[in-house]
């Protein structure tokens, strides 16, 4: 994909705007992720999940938005480096953080801290287009008015929406400026619940959580307390895997089982399954290649393999013996299956 346009949107924070090389339509889902192939200073290729932040309405280009992470070469190379016309290689679109069709009226409040405005703010955008019985409220936390990612494009939405308030918008700054008569104070779950407080609580509602772990968890364990079951509440974790310390110092044999037949395949000491798979031309079910998605989940049937951590396993998936292969590094030889 190129970068059409590089838009300036905090200090900290730029969005790309990419466009496909050969004008091909970009599909993708409100709240799903691409994951960019970046070229580093040194000529390393880092590979980062980034969530769309436009709507999919728009089927020529797809914007991706950027927030500088404290010690993080690749988002700090993008923000400052990152020029209009470059060219990314550019999985997906991947995750499930994407509201289901509406059957009726209803209420999703849209919870973000920081860069997790990023997804919400496509699903903003698109159910606000799309389902007119819909009513959006966004709460969204930052430490001050100067870091608030969109704010111009936000109030834009607040004023088209106002006659019908089908879009509620509610700033928690942690230093808000003087005269500030909105939120102030962390975002966590009473100040969620504060902001909420007068919304009508006979509209059904579902709830999409994204931003960092510490306000995502009072705010879930806010929510439950106040009756909301758990199937309404839906989180987005923005994680970086980390390499595990166990990596294997030599080649080891990893067999892999599928319906169109066995597989033996040499996993050389820095690989990934996944990645030794792709350079042997061994069909393999994946999209992120991060961790993320879930996507190249296999079951581990012999043997033992080191995951990359954190990534997006549930302890249930874990319990019943599956791995991630594009974060999977064996041990020893062992055996896989993709089901």
């Amino acid at each position: 994909m190129r970068v059409a346009r590089v838009v300036r949107e905090t200090a900290d924070a730029v969005t790309l705007v990419l466009e496909d090389t050969g004008g091909e339509a970009v599909r993708f889902s409100a709240g799903q992720f691409f994951t960019l192939h970046v070229r580093l200073g040194g000529g390393e290729i880092a590979k980062r999940a980034y969530s769309a932040s436009s709507s999919p309405l728009d089927p020529l280009r797809v914007s991706v938005t950027v927030k500088r992470v404290e010690g993080g070469c690749v988002s700090t190379h993008i923000v400052e480096n990152m020029r209009e016309g470059e060219l990314l290689d550019v999985l997906g679109p991947s995750g499930s953080f994407t509201p289901a069709p509406a059957t009726g009226p209803r209420r999703i409040v849209l919870v973000g801290g920081g860069s997790g405005i990023t997804p919400l703010a496509s699903i903003a955008r698109t159910l606000l287009a799309t389902e007119p019985e819909t009513q959006i409220v966004l709460v969204y936390g930052n430490r001050a008015w100067r870091d608030v990612i969109f704010r111009d494009a936000l109030e834009e939405l607040v004023q088209r929406h106002a006659a019908s308030g089908r879009f509620v918008l509610r700033h928690v700054l942690e230093t808000p400026p003087p005269g500030w008569t909105g939120g102030a104070g962390r975002l966590d779950g009473a100040a969620l619940l504060r902001e909420l407080q007068s919304l009508d609580p006979a509209m059904p509602s579902e709830y999409f959580l994204c931003g960092p772990d510490p306000m995502m968890h009072t705010v879930r364990t806010a929510l439950a307390a106040n009756g909301v079951a758990n199937a309404s509440i839906h989180e987005e974790r923005f994680v970086s895997a980390h390499a595990s310390s166990s990596s294997p110092v030599a080649t080891q044999t990893v067999v892999v089982r599928s319906r169109a037949g066995m597989h033996s395949l040499p996993v050389p000491p820095g690989k990934t399954v996944l990645e030794a798979a792709l350079d042997a031309c061994v069909d393999m079910p994946f999209s992120c290649t991060v961790g993320g998605c879930g996507a190249c989940r296999v079951r581990l049937v012999e043997g033992s393999l080191a995951m990359d951590e954190p990534n997006c396993l549930t302890p249930e998936e874990r319990a019943g013996g599956y791995v991630l292969a594009c974060v999977s590094r064996p041990g020893g030889p062992c055996t896989l299956e993709v089901v």
